[in-house]
């Protein structure tokens, strides 16, 4: 199946379809109280067309946003409704839920200032669970995101394989060996010791660190990887060199995409849309 053409044909009935609103999700606000966090945990939650009357439980993908973001950014910048309405109208994927999570600039991480990566697997994904008409299997949750969203898919995929059944990894902030200067990464707490960036710790908490345990396990993730091939943050490379490294562990489980643009949003709309494509027929094939 060649998933960026049938992206593209979806994407010409999105304008359409958003405002058909007999045929659209709905999006609501919510929040937790985090213990791991020690305050709220907000999120935006995103229920397909269908939802209220079904007897049924729906897959689940957790979108991530990038640094700086919030839980609305993916809906008001990245067009995230729109494109689930889109999908799901013209039967490209299956009905689903999309969770929105807030983590400031966190990286999606138990780091040095906040137990993020914690307080996501630990309390979002229950409260959800419980909550809503989510699914409880892992061939019923994925996850993506974008930039610092795109690090926490990764890492949360490579960490806790046996949750995820596949992800979507859009302009990845995993630079490798470290971030550079330019980097949001370079000022975030999370990463901070003694009062300034520590090299050791960004390199114990990205996604290298993982590979042997995730080797040595048995569960796989099915991985959507896509740059921008003008990002000017390098990460086009640091996306290449992620897909050779997962190539070799399971090579019939990645694949890379190097589409126009540079690390902005026109890439990570456009990307958004062959990512949930791929991530809803790895699932629904039992991921």
């Amino acid at each position: 199946m060649k998933l960026t053409s049938l992206a593209r044909r979806a994407l010409g009935a999105l304008m359409f379809l958003a405002a058909a609103s007999a045929h659209s999700g709905e999006l609501f606000a919510d929040s937790l109280k985090s213990t791991a966090l020690g305050r709220d945990l907000k999120f935006t939650i995103y229920l397909p067309d269908g939802y209220k009357d079904s007897t049924q439980k729906f897959p689940v993908v957790y979108l991530l946003h990038g640094a700086s973001g919030d839980e609305v950014e993916w809906a008001r910048k990245g067009g995230a409704v729109e494109t689930f309405d889109g999908l799901i109208k013209r039967g490209l994927i299956r009905p689903s839920i999309a969770v929105m999570p807030t983590a400031g600039s966190t990286w999606w991480a138990d780091g040095a200032a906040e137990k993020v990566e914690t307080a996501l697997m630990t309390e979002l994904l229950p409260y959800v669970e419980g909550k809503y008409k989510a699914s409880t299997e892992r061939k019923g949750r994925a996850v993506a995101g974008l930039s610092m969203g795109g690090y926490g898919a990764l890492n949360l995929s490579l960490r806790f394989p046996s949750k995820f059944c596949a992800a979507g990894i859009i302009s990845p902030a995993i630079y490798d060996p470290l971030p550079p200067e330019a980097s949001a990464a370079r000022r975030a707490t999370q990463f901070v010791h003694d009062g300034k960036f520590d090299p050791d710790t960004w390199k114990a908490l990205n996604y290298p660190a993982h590979l042997d345990k995730y080797t040595a396990g048995t569960a796989r993730v099915p991985m959507w990887i896509v740059s921008g091939g003008h990002d000017y943050l390098g990460i086009a490379l640091m996306s290449a060199q992620l897909h050779s490294r997962m190539m070799k562990i399971q090579p019939k489980q990645a694949e890379l995409r190097i589409i126009d643009g540079d690390h902005e949003w026109m890439v990570f709309r456009d990307a958004l849309p062959d990512a949930l494509l791929y991530v809803d027929k790895q699932c629904a094939a039992g991921g």
